[in-house]
């Protein structure tokens, strides 16, 4: 189960431009019969939480992949301001938002490549990139969205060739880029496609230690940056 390792991590959300702590973050791993479960769950201290959770199996092989993902975005007063769900099983994907004050659902069903990922799922596969020695390298994944509907996203996986020192984590670090893969039109439509990076610790196991991207679709962009020694600090999750 050591492609399914995942530490309870707490982690600080910063807004990227200026590095201002808005809120905290803590993700986990926990085993079942068949698989995993990973539990996210972000606090801002406005008040507003997000809560992803994702069940992940093992195929024949002992390879993992994704079997369901949820999603939901909340206000500071406990109300759904959006939700992203996909059942990779039956292909439904839904998408709920609720920010402009009148409720939209839109469900989808979709084709599920067997290599589909989604939220903080996909650092996963990631992983095991580095562990396989891909650096400086591309690597093909598929990733589920709400973007706004329902979609699947043939992603590209950027790895950097060598370690370099994240100031925002103080320390080296391994980063990695994923972006959606448009193939030949990547390079006329590159500046207008939103990316992730995602840093890793090349001290300590290939840990996960923290991403920039956008909070949901069109959303404010944050930053996540794991706290040092805060594995078992009681950070407060989010409701």
């Amino acid at each position: 189960m050591e492609t399914l390792s995942f530490p309870p991590t707490s982690f600080s959300i910063l807004t990227p431009d200026t590095g201002v702590a808005i809120g905290r973050a803590r993700y986990r791993v926990e085993s079942t019969r068949d698989g995993a479960v990973l539990h996210g769950e972000n606090g801002y201290f406005d008040g507003q939480t997000d809560v992803e959770i994702a069940h992940i199996e093992l195929a024949p092989g002992g390879q993992p992949r994704l079997a369901e993902f949820d999603h939901t975005y909340y206000t500071a007063d406990g109300s759904i301001l959006k939700r992203s769900h996909l059942d990779l099983k039956s292909g439904a994907g839904t998408c709920v938002d609720n920010s402009s004050g009148q409720k939209t659902e839109q469900s989808e069903v979709l084709t599920i490549p067997d290599d589909t990922w989604a939220g903080a799922s996909i650092v996963l596969p990631i992983r095991n990139f580095l562990r396989a020695g891909d650096k400086g390298i591309s690597r093909p994944l598929h990733a589920f969205s709400c973007a706004p509907t329902a979609k699947i996203f043939s992603i590209s996986v950027n790895i950097d060739p060598g370690n370099a020192v994240w100031t925002t984590y103080g320390a080296e670090a391994i980063r990695v880029e994923v972006r959606p893969d448009f193939g030949l039109l990547n390079f006329v439509i590159a500046a207008f496609v939103p990316k992730l990076h995602a840093w890793f610790d090349p001290n300590d196991g290939l840990a996960f230690i923290g991403d920039e991207a956008a909070r949901f679709y069109k959303g404010p962009p944050i930053m996540l940056v794991k706290r040092h020694g805060a594995e078992q600090d009681g950070t407060p999750r989010a409701k």
